[in-house]
């Protein structure tokens, strides 16, 4: 190798970042929000209903 690809292989290599492992949202959020949904309903009905209210929607 020459010396200036010696050089341009140093370059890269102290250019490069070691990678860090990533957080999962999944295990972030798991149990967040536990209780919310009432045990009598799904979760599908559960959003049913919440969006025939006025839950989140802008009262002028």
């Amino acid at each position: 190798m020459s010396t200036t690809l010696k050089d341009a292989v140093s370059s890269i290599k102290s250019l490069s970042v070691p990678s860090e492992p990533l957080k999962k949202v999944s295990e972030e959020l798991l149990g967040k929000y536990e209780g919310i949904i009432p045990p009598e309903k799904s979760s599908t009905e559960f959003i049913k209903d919440l969006r025939k209210t006025m839950y989140g929607k802008v009262k002028e």
